[in-house]
């Protein structure tokens, strides 16, 4: 989601004095490190530089927009450039700084928009190059773009191979002027791993150390222990839907697919308190914008929760520090401060966190399917004719199906519309007559509104048709 084209202007004429604060006050049992993007129209003035210190975030990113820094070709802003510096030096020893080269320069692009791609990647390595060279040793890692999968952000369209070319140039560059500095693939809209399976297509792979995903998704209103699994007709079935919180771990088995073990930076998660109606995305008008201020605070404990399960991702960067402007948007109210600078309760929950770790214990979403009871047959069951078959199956969540197979061949379904706590199912099986004799395995399989499904087995054994047997004893 980012920061709102508006917005992103404001912040570009105030970056000439961006100052960079924060304290890092290790959690002893934290496993992302946490961190704030500084944003805004003052960025992070000296006003709430005390406030930013009670965090005890561990890391801090930032936008650089190239057409401030770089007002025309080989021309750089040095003032601009100090107050970063400034920033910088003021920072605690040890502290993850993440910077986010964007917004191309109008000579460069020909274009008004600053979301327009270079022309040239040649001209964005120049820069980002010379800004690595400059800060090497103080800046630790640097963000290739923001969200070049969505239009919003890349003007002319998402294209993974202009991307992947963009970010095979930065990449060279950078470590060419600071090879100890972490290059981050730009932070992917809404864990869109099927624009990263793209990238990997088109090269990408061995041009990034850590692949950045954003989280904020504009209007969710969910935990971050909700999630749905992708329809198993379609692309990637069954795997978590991208739009999800936990949509980054898809990210990652996308990645592990392609044979890339890298880390996944989370450089921008967050819920908006917007009080108004969504304007956006597929719910616009049709559910609120955002939660409320304690859900925010809640839902961030859970997702610094949610990442500490997964060691892979390394770092979780809450966007942003304070809402950037009133311009009664969805975007706008993400903050821990609001406007005026008073602390959310998501304030006081980044800083537990930051200082005593995670400390939640409940489980992070419901990954267990369904209880399944089979009623009927008891398991070894000896039968000859028809056979009655009474199953059921219970989830909290809802069950959406259960499903009967004979030796792995389909018997039937019993659905359920809307899903209901428990689903039974009983009915007389007459193709169990025509089966052959002998042993077979009696499966059931129970699937829940979020695709998880369980499964049970018993065996049975068909003992043939009375009647063919008396026949055969009469015979003899």
């Amino acid at each position: 989601m980012s920061i709102p084209m508006r917005t992103r202007r404001i912040f570009a004429k105030a970056a000439g004095v961006l100052a960079l604060w924060a304290l890092v006050v290790p959690g002893s049992a934290q496993a992302a490190i946490s961190g704030v993007v500084v944003s805004g129209p003052e960025g992070l003035s000296p006003r709430v530089a005390a406030e930013v210190a009670q965090l005890g975030v561990g890391s801090v990113r930032a936008f650089i927009p190239w057409n401030m820094f770089e007002p025309a070709r080989g021309l750089l802003n040095q003032p601009a450039i100090h107050s970063l510096e400034e920033g910088l030096a003021s920072l605690p020893p040890g502290t993850t700084t993440v910077l986010d080269v964007v917004d191309t320069p109008e000579w460069e692009s020909k274009s008004s928009n600053p979301t327009t791609p270079p022309r040239n990647p040649a001209d964005y390595a120049a820069f980002i190059g010379a800004m690595a060279r400059r800060l090497a040793g103080r800046v630790t890692a640097w963000e290739i773009w923001n969200e070049e999968d969505a239009q919003q952000w890349w003007a002319t369209g998402p294209s993974p191979a202009a991307y992947a070319a963009l970010l095979r140039r930065a990449y060279k560059a950078v470590k060419a002027a600071d090879p100890h500095a972490t290059v981050v693939l730009g932070g992917l809209t809404g864990n869109d791993y099927e624009f990263l399976a793209q990238l990997y297509q088109h090269g990408a792979k061995g041009f990034f150390d850590a692949v950045g995903v954003h989280t904020d998704i504009l209007c969710n209103k969910l935990s971050p222990y909700e999630y749905i699994r992708n329809d198993p007709r379609g692309p990637y079935p069954g795997y978590i839907n991208r739009w999800a919180f936990l949509g980054y771990r898809t990210v990652h088995e996308v990645m592990l697919a392609h044979g890339d073990d890298h880390p996944i930076w989370m450089t921008e998660l967050g819920w908006s308190t917007y009080p108004g109606v969504c304007n956006g995305g597929a719910w616009a008008g049709k559910m609120p914008g955002g939660v409320s201020e304690q859900q925010q605070a809640t839902f961030l404990l859970q997702a610094y929760h949610c990442l500490a399960q997964d060691p892979y991702v390394q770092v979780g960067i809450w966007f942003s520090m304070q809402d950037v402007a009133p311009f009664n948007e969805p975007s706008d109210d993400y903050g821990l401060l609001d406007s005026g600078l008073a602390p959310r309760p998501a304030f006081a929950a980044l800083s537990e966190y930051g200082h005593d770790g995670d400390r939640l214990t409940e489980p992070c979403g419901d990954f267990n399917g369904p209880t399944i009871k089979i009623g009927t047959p008891t398991p070894d069951a000896r039968y000859s004719g028809w056979l009655p078959i009474t199953v059921s199956a219970t989830d909290p969540f809802g069950v959406h199906q259960i499903s009967l197979f004979d030796d792995s061949h389909i018997i039937r379904n019993f659905t359920s519309s809307p899903a209901k706590t428990t689903v039974s199912g009983h009915m007389h099986w007459f193709g169990a007559l025509k089966i052959s004799p002998g042993r077979h395995v009696l499966t059931v399989t129970a699937v829940d509104t979020k695709n998880n499904t369980s499964k049970i087995s018993i065996v049975i054994f068909h003992r043939g048709a009375r009647h063919g047997r008396r026949r055969s004893h009469r015979h003899h």
